[in-house]
């Protein structure tokens, strides 16, 4: 993104257009730039000086096309000199020269989105913030008093640790949580009032509680632990992973059975950060989960764990609720991990659904599972209205390589898929393909098409065909083709030892060596003296290759 572009993005804002409405100083913003570019300041910093009073933030920056790196300037800018993010030399350099500009200009214009500079925050600022939080402020005031709270030094003070006992026992759960980052600084806490407060407070309070404990767990702390994980409510979901996590931690078999015993919900599995769990625990959660299957809540969570643990016995109620479903995504992905020939029917009937994304995806098991004639409903699949199950079928032939689907596969050679569809063709080795892989190898422009369709020429017997080699890369490549096939006439091959190309020599050479005819020895000679050293090197191969 260059300097026009941030002045039009600056212009954009005047104008209230690009997320809220403010009024730039437009001459304050171009005498800026200008005084940055004059001082020999780069386009970073001059794009800077043009977005730094945007009222927009860095992410809306971003969607504009702004570059990083100026993004970092711009966030430099918007904090105080004495108070700025970490950066590297290049931005602050970038940032301290706008900023003289800044100072010089003394018109600095901030946006009405950002509250100007950032001053650092200290615990001399409670008293107010506490004031203002008493006469309900409003949000800003709760996010100060906890960024105060959360900063690692300056805390012990006499003003801390009345927060921390004043709020210690309150009913609103972010009051709570306040104090207990006041008693964390004002060195206040131990581990029997974090467990009273994990056991006791909301959600915030006690996640903030157990964050807070540390060393080796006891008895009664694993005990509070366990009651957590077992709580079912929605809202303690990121509670549980963190006593999931402090449990893992202590270790132990307390520890573990309390583990074990994790609140089974939808909203937060316990395999959800910790796969093995769900292997540890197959035989114990298995018929939980084919249970949970008709369960609408568990749509997601039951079908991904089954096929996670691809468990035989519950292809059968997958198939069910497949067929039950109105989007039977998840469903479709479990019988395919699974890989049971069970489901194949049951995937065939889904292949006429309404949606899309549910023919792809059981096209895609049906490769994997098999249990039905996967290449005939994949070429069935080629007609399909939509683009992605056409494509996805393109893939199961290709996979497959099955003789039926030659004629299918050749008219594929006409699509993106030539590359897949030639390497298809060579494996099957139909000579019906010739034609199609003769156009490919001379004119296609995707080398992997073109390098399938000398594969499939070297393995399918036939007669040469003639095609332009002005093509350097074509010309190679028939070189190589020639030597594969001793029935050939070598003329060209002979004629290629002049040519002006040296990959070209080097692949005559080649050929002639595998060949392994004496009468090309005389040819293989002439490029051992070849002035390029790559030919001359493939020559003596090729003629150690002879001799022997």
């Amino acid at each position: 993104m260059g300097i026009a572009k941030a002045r039009r993005i600056a212009r954009r804002a005047h104008q209230g257009q690009l997320r809220y409405d403010n009024e730039l100083l437009l001459d304050h913003l171009e005498r800026v730039a200008r005084a940055v570019e004059e001082r020999g300041g780069g386009w970073a910093a001059q794009q800077a000086a043009w977005l730094y009073a945007v009222p927009a933030t860095g992410v809306d920056l971003v969607r504009e096309g702004v570059p990083w790196r100026v993004v970092r300037v711009v966030e430099a800018l918007r904090c105080a000199p004495d108070w700025s993010p970490p950066a590297s030399a290049r931005v602050r350099h970038d940032e301290e020269l706008v900023r003289e500009v800044l100072d010089a200009d003394k018109r600095r214009a901030w946006p009405k989105s950002s509250p100007g500079p950032v001053e650092p925050l200290d615990a001399s600022m409670l008293p107010k913030l506490l004031a203002d939080y008493r006469r309900e402020a409003g949000p800003d005031t709760h996010r100060m008093i906890y960024g105060v709270l959360s900063t690692p030094t300056g805390l012990n003070t006499p003003a801390v640790a009345e927060i921390a006992e004043q709020w210690w026992d309150s009913e609103n759960d972010w009051e709570a949580a306040v104090a207990v980052l006041a008693a964390r600084g004002a060195g206040l806490l131990d581990r029997e009032r974090l467990l009273h407060k994990a056991a006791e407070g909301g959600p915030h309070a006690a996640k903030l509680a157990i964050e807070n404990l540390r060393g080796e767990g006891t008895p009664d702390e694993v005990e509070v632990l366990g009651s957590i994980v077992r709580r079912p409510e929605p809202q303690w979901r990121w509670l549980r992973a963190d006593a999931a996590a402090r449990l893992t931690a202590i270790g132990g078999a307390a520890a573990e059975a309390a583990l074990r015993e994790r609140a089974f919900t939808p909203l937060d599995p316990p395999w959800r950060n910790d796969r093995s769990w769900l292997h540890r625990n197959a035989a114990s959660v298995t018929p939980r989960l084919i249970e949970a299957l008709s369960d609408p809540e568990w749509k997601h969570e039951a079908p991904l764990a089954l096929g996670l643990l691809r468990v035989v016995e519950a292809v059968g109620p997958l198939c069910e609720s497949a067929r039950t479903d109105e989007l039977p995504v998840q469903q479709i992905q479990a019988l395919g991990r699974i890989g049971s020939p069970e489901a194949g029917p049951t995937l065939v009937e889904l292949l006429a659904h309404a949606s899309a994304w549910v023919r792809e995806e059981a096209l895609q098991a049906l490769s994997r599972t098999g249990g039905a004639d996967v290449v005939e409903v994949a070429m069935m699949a080629c007609d399909d209205p939509d683009v992605r199950v056409r494509d996805r079928a393109a893939k199961v032939l290709a996979k497959h390589a099955d003789g039926r689907a030659v004629t299918t596969l050749i008219r594929l050679c006409d699509t993106r898929h030539a590359a897949v569809a030639a390497d298809a063709l060579a494996r099957i080795g139909d000579p019906r393909a010739l034609p199609t892989l003769w156009h490919l190898f001379f004119r296609h422009p995707d080398k992997a098409a073109r390098h399938a369709a000398g594969r499939g020429l070297a393995r399918i017997e036939g007669p040469p065909q003639s095609g332009s080699l002005r093509d350097p890369r074509v010309e190679r490549a028939y070189m190589w083709l020639i030597g594969h096939k001793p029935d050939w006439n070598r003329t060209g091959l002979i004629a290629g030892v002049t040519a002006t190309d040296a990959l070209v020599r080097a692949r005559v050479a080649e050929a002639l060596g595998r060949l392994r005819d004496p009468s090309g020895a005389m040819y293989v000679r002439l490029l051992v003296a070849d002035p390029d050293p790559r030919v001359r090197s493939v020559a003596r191969a090729a003629l150690r290759r002879l001799a022997d």
